[in-house]
């Protein structure tokens, strides 16, 4: 079911939980992130143990097959002298298709099947809705080894899980909202051609400034053009920072509503981590490199200088794109919030994070749409 990415991620210590007005962190807890394993002894001794998630986080479950993540195991183990052959099955009746494997499972031997249904998008809940997970597992002639229905928890699109305990271990999924930045989505093109406007030279064209050009002019050319996408959302849009609600979610999952660019772009509103996968969905669309900066209590966009210095990054607070901030002001504002998180020691700790998005595009968190 995990992937290295996975593995990767479940090994940072501390988990991130952004409260919707970016002020505080509010974790719980609980037993496990996904039903306990489920062993079942059926025809001719044969035994599965069944591992499934027990949510359904639409906004990333398309991407499990990227990450080589599975959202449901089975483990069939064959006591017998002859090879069995298998049909495992399993799906979310109303919500994904039903997912069909044929597996021959050697003799005195196991082997682990993992699946994940393909979801229809088109029944993606608005609100969190419990559904059942349906599985079945019987030989090829038709006998049946086992077959059950657990409950499994579906969240809507704009829905994102912080983190979550799988046997006993903190996993953060931090990492994930790469899901929200967006940058095909055709309201990111809008908010782009306006910034052009705002641009000296009537343009956006990222990381173009060449060869010959300094380390202060690479500075100055990246800054120009995102200081155009700052007066497109405050002369524009007149983008408004607020305090929204937080997703209610209980047991082993921190969930909290994170609006999609195109969201907070027609509302003309964005809180913290709003503004943040707003910003950076711009800076991705025009080929720069956008860096989510997460702390325990707020979140705002870097981006890096130039396409190959990534150890350089300017930070913008995005907050201050609304009121009467100029956007000298709000990058002053980011720097110093980044270097306080340097000083403070929280990346090492990961109690603040960086996140680059160009390299969680190479892990497989790619787009949601």
């Amino acid at each position: 079911m995990k992937s290295s990415i996975l593995l990767l991620i479940s090994g940072l210590v501390v988990i991130l939980i952004l409260a919707a007005g970016c002020t505080e962190t509010s974790p719980t807890s609980s037993d496990s992130s996904g039903a306990s394993p489920a062993a079942s002894t059926g025809a001719g001794g044969i035994t599965v143990t069944v591992n499934p998630m027990d949510f359904v986080l639409t906004s990333t479950y398309v991407q499990l097959p990227n990450l080589d993540i599975t959202f449901i195991d089975f483990t069939i183990t064959n006591p017998t002298d002859t090879a069995k052959t298998v049909i495992v099955e399993s799906e979310i009746p109303g919500y994904t298709e039903k997912s069909i494997s044929t597996v021959e499972v050697p003799a005195h031997g196991n082997i682990t099947v993992g699946q994940t249904p393909s979801l229809r998008t088109s029944a993606i809940p608005v609100e969190r809705t419990s559904a059942s997970l349906h599985y079945k597992v019987a030989l090829a002639d038709g006998t049946r080894i086992t077959e059950q229905s657990d409950t499994v928890t579906i969240y809507p699109k704009d829905t994102m899980i912080w983190g979550v305990e799988e046997d006993g271990e903190w996993i953060d999924m931090t990492p994930y909202v790469a899901a929200w930045v967006t940058p095909h989505e055709p309201a990111i093109d809008t908010l782009v051609r306006k910034a052009a406007e705002h641009h000296p030279e009537k343009a956006m064209t990222g990381y173009q400034c060449g060869d010959s050009c300094t380390d202060t002019e690479w500075v100055a050319d990246t800054n120009a053009q995102v200081k155009a996408i700052y007066m497109a959302l405050k002369e524009d849009y007149q983008l408004t920072y607020i305090n929204s609600p937080t997703a209610f979610g209980k047991g082993n999952v921190n969930p909290q509503r994170v609006r999609l660019p195109k969201e907070s772009l027609s509302s003309k509103s964005a809180n913290c981590i709003d503004g943040a996968v707003l910003y950076a969905s711009a800076l991705e669309s025009i080929g720069m490199h956008p860096h989510i900066i997460t702390t325990p209590s707020h979140a705002f966009t870097c981006y890096d200088s130039k396409p190959d210095d990534s150890g350089r990054l300017i930070c913008l607070e995005t907050t201050m794109t609304s009121g009467d901030w100029t956007f000298e002001q709000a990058l002053e504002e980011g720097t110093e919030k980044y270097q306080t998180e340097i000083s403070n020691g929280n990346f090492k700790t990961n109690a603040s994070q960086d996140l680059s998005i160009t390299d969680l595009r190479t892990e497989g968190i790619l787009p949601m749409q």
